[in-house]
């Protein structure tokens, strides 16, 4: 296969887990209502998908160097469930959380997600975790959204 074949790939894998990582929330409350958090779906029939959604993006945050702490943040709290390592867990998801900031503010594109994303610590006071978490989640998603694409299309163009 030659270089851009497996580009191609790389778009398609990682447009799949943005995909997933905005759905998954939504399947979550469809599914099994809403609880406190997403984390609180760990105890539902839907774990397996909590955790693979959680193993890919972690994946998915490594490959990129300024989003590497977010990636350990999401595997640890993945790793130590919410109703076994309670107080461990809701550290490791705050600083998941925060740890997004950085990358966000970082990036030479797309500031306004920085922005967008802070909102989320508003929802969080207003309508509670789980809805701070989806809200963050949305901003995330759609920050990958926009930088995979914005990259393909300057793939495409190089190409040409």
């Amino acid at each position: 296969m030659n270089i851009t074949g497996l580009l191609k790939y790389d778009f398609w894998i990682r447009l799949f887990v943005v995909i997933l990582s905005f759905l998954q929330p939504f399947i979550l409350i469809w599914s099994c209502g809403e609880l406190n958090s997403i984390s609180s779906y760990w105890e539902t029939p839907l774990q397996p998908l909590f955790i693979f959604t959680n193993a890919v993006t972690s994946y998915f945050f490594f490959t990129m160097n300024r989003w590497r702490y977010s990636s350990l943040g999401l595997l640890l709290v993945t790793a130590f469930s919410v109703s076994l390592y309670p107080m461990v867990h809701n550290i490791i998801a705050i600083l998941f959380f925060l740890s997004c900031l950085y990358p966000l503010y970082k990036t030479k594109r797309f500031k306004y997600y920085f922005g967008l994303y802070m909102i989320s610590f508003l929802v969080l006071i207003f309508f509670g975790i789980l809805w701070a978490e989806i809200f963050g989640i949305v901003i995330l998603t759609a920050f990958h959204t926009q930088t995979l694409f914005y990259r393909r299309m300057l793939e495409i163009n190089r190409s040409k």
